[in-house]
């Protein structure tokens, strides 16, 4: 095979591919079904000449091929690649080639990404604070909540311009879109309330009290979402009716809940708990917890992908990628990627996982076949969120020899309360220990971040705060006058906390 010809620039490996999953058009079809013939209905030969990468390395930016030629030609990372081949066309009129939208915490901005090139394409600017994120099912339009303020922002994805703002009240947290792309969730964390958009007039029609709502997930038929409660005292899951724009259930839960995703056909919901490190398995016929997934510490988003072979979810503390079977669920594997992963996006084939890592400023690259990464490419302050447009991804074969880490089988594991020190506050288990402290006039509180992810202390008013505390950083602050002062983490706003200053 490694002196077989390139089809419209493209390698014989590339090509297999995508003739098998339906993504070539006209004569590169047949070519590609000659290819199919040739190398087998597994499409897996490879290039002799092409180099592989390590298990599970992580590839420097400037080093990383943007895809694999008949003659094992590469272009690194962030390099513009000659356009010596026609355009891809694709399923059900999805882009030619799928970009990556990726919320910049800190540079309150949008990222778009280039996944044939592995290349950040520009930036949009955006209202402070990106949050929630979500793209239309037909690949056009983006919506992305700022919770420093009080709009979701609407990009074109032709133009990767701002086209509009909807106002929706302060600090929107999480998105959802309907299956149909007729209607937009918007879990207004500041107001206490689920926003219905119309996303055919971009108007607001409706809205449902929910406490302090933070993420959102919607069943595959569109009539029902699930949304993490995360007021303090009612923690909880809250299932609406879409349709009915009105609460119909609620699920208690002792931790607050983070992030959810249900399964293809929408039998399980899968979300994370703050202080288990494990993903929570819900039957939905039953509104009850069946089981529970062990993965890293601080499990953060999960994620089914489209064709419902993996369970994928990020775990904060060690830095991991978890995989697991969602036939069974249990775990599989993991692969290590950045520090203090946040958010998943995977290719229409959930052959490729994008994860973006808020500490390390960073996007890895996953093959999630073989667990290898495929590459690292650093995107810009904070990358919290991202989504991807519809389409096939190409990037290099990975050897099925390169797996992950496989994991054994435990309980869930939830940390205990950490003892605090004199005047000391200890951050522990997605909680300020003790949640109020009283001191004298002139005396300092000393906080301990003794959790598995980094938390900050942040004054409600703004007069201090610690900046980001990494695992097992400290902040002082000095309290010289009689009052009553709140706090909060800037990162996980339910955490809060209360410093009474009296004597």
């Amino acid at each position: 095979m490694e002196h077989q010809t390139a089809i419209d620039g493209r390698s014989p490996v590339m090509v297999a591919r995508l003739s098998r999953r339906g993504f070539l058009a006209g004569a590169a079809a047949s070519a590609g079904a000659a290819l199919l013939a040739a190398c087998g209905n597994s499409g897996a030969a490879t290039n002799a000449s092409t180099p592989t990468t390590a298990a599970g390395a992580t590839t420097p930016a400037s080093n990383v091929p943007a895809a694999t030629t008949a003659r094992a030609a590469t272009a690194p990372i962030g390099a513009t690649t000659a356009a010596s081949a026609p355009p891809l066309m694709t399923q059900a009129g999805a882009p030619d080639m799928p970009k990556a939208y990726i919320g910049l915490f800190k540079d309150n901005s949008v990222a778009v990404f280039d996944t044939m090139t592995n290349k950040v394409l520009t930036t949009i600017p955006i209202p402070t604070g990106p949050h929630g994120l979500v793209l239309t099912p037909d690949g056009k339009t983006i919506y992305i909540s700022s919770d420093g303020a009080t709009v979701v922002s609407i990009i074109d994805t032709a133009t990767d311009k701002v086209t509009g703002n909807i106002e929706v009240g302060q600090a929107p947290h999480g998105l959802a879109i309907t299956p149909d792309g007729k209607t937009l969730l918007v879990a207004g964390f500041g107001t206490n309330r689920v926003m219905l958009i119309d996303t055919a007039t971009n108007t607001v029609t409706g809205q449902v009290a929910v406490p302090q709502p933070h993420n959102l997930a919607i069943s595959p038929d569109g009539t029902t979402a699930y949304v993490a409660a995360q007021q303090p005292g009612a923690t909880a899951l809250a299932i609406l009716s879409i349709a009915e724009k009105k609460q119909t259930g609620s699920i208690p839960l002792e931790k607050t809940p983070r992030a959810l995703n249900l399964d293809a056909k929408g039998k399980q919901l899968y979300f994370t708990l703050a202080g288990v490190d494990a993903v929570q398995v819900l039957d939905v016929a039953r509104n009850n917890v069946t089981g529970q997934i062990a993965v890293g510490a601080s499990p953060h988003h999960p994620l089914i992908t489209a064709t419902g072979e993996y369970g994928l979810v990020v775990s904060q503390g060690p830095g991991e990628l978890s995989i697991w079977s969602p036939d069974t669920n249990s775990l599989t594997g993991t692969v290590k990627v950045g520090t203090m992963p946040h958010w998943i996006a995977a290719s229409s084939d959930g052959d490729t996982a994008y994860v973006t890592n808020e500490a390390s400023n960073d996007l890895t690259i996953v093959n999630v076949e073989t667990r290898k990464v495929v590459a690292t490419v650093p995107i810009g302050n904070a990358p919290r969120k991202i989504v991807l447009q519809p389409g096939m991804i190409m990037q290099p074969a990975a050897s099925p020899a390169a797996s992950a880490t496989t994991v054994p089988a435990a309980s869930a594991i939830t940390a205990a309360p950490a003892t605090a020190a004199a005047n000391g506050v200890t951050i522990a288990s997605f909680a300020f220990a003790p949640q109020s402290i009283t001191v004298a006039p002139g005396q300092t509180v000393t906080w301990t971040n003794k959790d598995s992810v980094a938390h900050t202390v942040t004054d409600d008013k703004g007069a201090w705060d610690s900046k980001t505390l990494a695992v097992g950083a400290t902040f002082q602050q000095r309290f010289d006058q009689a009052g009553t002062f709140t706090y909060h983490c800037a990162i996980h706003p339910f955490m809060t906390g209360t410093v009474v200053v009296k004597g």
